[in-house]
């Protein structure tokens, strides 16, 4: 009897130093979570300031940007995937009006703007120019446009062309001096000898008329080319009609052409005709393509003049008229230095002509240049671009 409780004494004992050592590991576990419990505020509470702070940081950055944005002298426009503008700053609402959240871009433009140019740029009613800067967000959200008054740099452009315009014919002042007299004193010359003498037969007579004429027009050459690259290639602003335009030439020149024995063929598109259309200065074009006919047939003369002149349309909404001739053609090196004013490899050339060329072209918005092979003829080109495709701005911004 007394084994039996001695041995239940036992296991009480063990049981109880079991709970004993449960308790104190009880105990270390649950200061050893206070501890990390404690550890974990700190941070919970160093995380929470942090947040504070990039919110604080991030409301600045915020406030800043918007600050920027109000004041930013360009117009900033913020399109949803379907084109409709979300989102402008201050400028933009000037441009473009107060209602034009919500509504399509591209109406926007249309109501706005009176047309739009290839390089993106759109132009008001009152001639205030804007360029348009296009970013589109990521996995097609929309778009961040851009819009900055380039007015004043544009006028500053046309300033500074004009300037070397006319600082360019103080330059050929004297050398036009000296052209001019040249065919002035032949035209005098030739004159003065039908008035002074009663005894010229006929056929004297007639080459004295032809001679005369020739000097007079050589001088009238002289003087449109310088009167048209003085006033920088476009005066005004009119619906033009290619066909019309080469008709016209064609017979301008017949005389000219005979004359002179040349071959001069005008490829016009009758199938097209009253389609064909750019926006400009009738007699500024109708001078730079007689100054690329004429310049054929003073560079091929000899071995007989073919002239082939036309109108090709591409597909980017621009219209070249071309002039092509079977003259010893244009050395690579000198196909962009033969448009610079006053570059001529001719005596009596005033190196004028084909800087009108161009001038006219880029004043049509547009561009000129030659193609050519050596002993395989020229291709002259001026570029223009179509009346319907410079009042479409879909084609642009839809």
């Amino acid at each position: 009897m007394s084994d039996t409780k001695s041995q239940l004494s036992a296991i009480e004992q063990q049981r109880l130093a079991e709970l004993e050592q449960a308790f104190e590991l009880f105990n270390q576990t649950s200061m050893q979570l206070t501890q990390a419990y404690e550890a974990l505020q700190h941070q919970v509470a160093d995380l929470q300031q942090q947040l504070e702070e990039s919110d604080r940081e991030r409301v600045k950055v915020a406030e800043r940007l918007e600050r920027l944005l109000t004041l930013l002298p360009a117009g900033v426009v913020v399109l949803n995937a379907l084109g409709k503008i979300v989102e402008m700053n201050q400028s933009a609402k000037q441009i473009l009006g107060e209602d034009a959240v919500g509504r399509l871009w591209e109406v926007v433009v249309r109501n706005v703007f009176l047309y739009a140019t290839e390089a993106k740029e759109l132009v008001k009613h009152d001639k205030t120019v804007y360029q348009l800067s296009e970013k589109t967000l990521d996995e097609n959200q929309g778009a961040i446009l851009l819009l900055q008054d380039v007015t004043a740099s544009r006028e500053l452009q046309a300033h500074k062309s004009r300037h070397q315009r006319l600082e360019s014919l103080g330059e050929m002042a004297a050398s036009l001096a000296h052209q001019i007299r040249t065919p002035l004193s032949s035209a005098l010359l030739y004159l003065s000898q039908m008035a002074s003498s009663t005894e010229l037969d006929e056929e004297k007579r007639q080459r004295f008329i032809q001679k005369s004429l020739l000097s007079l027009r050589h001088l009238e050459a002289l003087v449109n080319d310088m009167l048209q690259y003085a006033k920088g290639g476009r005066s005004c602003n009119k619906v033009i009609d290619l066909t019309y335009l080469l008709e016209m030439l064609s017979s301008g020149l017949e005389f000219s052409s005979q004359n002179e024995q040349v071959d001069l063929k005008f490829q016009i598109p009758q199938e097209e005709a009253g389609e064909l259309k750019v926006l400009g200065d009738f007699d500024a074009l109708m001078t730079a393509m007689q100054n690329l006919i004429m310049n054929a047939i003073n560079v091929v003369k000899e071995g007989g003049v073919r002239i082939e002149v036309g109108i090709e349309q591409n597909k980017t909404g621009f219209i070249d008229l071309i002039v092509s001739d079977n003259g010893p053609g244009v050395e690579e090196a000198l196909q962009e230095k033969i448009f610079e004013p006053f570059f001529t490899s001719r005596a009596k050339g005033t190196g004028l002509g084909l800087a009108v060329v161009r001038a006219v072209a880029e004043a049509h918005g547009g561009d000129a240049w030659v193609y050519s092979v050596p002993n395989n003829g020229a291709r002259f080109v001026i570029r223009l671009p179509l009346y319907e495709k410079q009042m479409n701005q879909e084609d642009l911004f839809g």
